[in-house]
């Protein structure tokens, strides 16, 4: 046991030294310049994360076109704030989307609930969810 230790730290030190030689040498070869990606900070000094929003089958293509998704995204997330009716007032903002064209409406809830948990967490549960935007409350 002991010896088959032995041989695979030897190999992962081997592994990083021949790396470490061979990515040296590929960088002394060529002058590009390596950049850092930057995360833009806003105005209250917290990351801005608009650029990470998830892509999601039920945006239209108006939606894609017309760059409207952070702005869906953000009503959605709005439309619970402060509200004890959170799955309520959810669905009512996101019929409002699919109303106007930016939202896919023929999405059953399954798909929707999962598609919107991937978005924004929800704090609500599936059947509640189903129970609004298949109108049966």
């Amino acid at each position: 046991m002991h010896f088959i230790f032995e041989i695979m730290v030897n190999n992962i030190n081997n592994f990083g030294v021949i790396n470490f030689y061979e990515s040296n040498s590929a960088n002394s070869h060529s002058e590009s310049k390596q950049t850092e990606d930057i995360q833009p900070l806003s105005s209250s000094g917290a990351p801005d994360f608009s650029s990470e929003i998830p892509d999601s089958i039920i945006f239209t293509k108006k939606a894609h076109q017309e760059h409207k998704i952070p702005t869906i995204v953000q009503a959605l997330q709005k439309s619970i704030i402060g509200r004890k009716d959170k799955t309520r007032a959810l669905v009512q903002e996101l019929q409002s989307w699919q109303n106007d064209g930016y939202v896919d409406a023929h999405y059953n809830a399954r798909v929707m609930y999962d598609e919107l948990n991937k978005i924004t967490p929800l704090t609500f549960e599936y059947d509640t969810f189903r129970k609004y935007y298949n109108n049966l409350i």
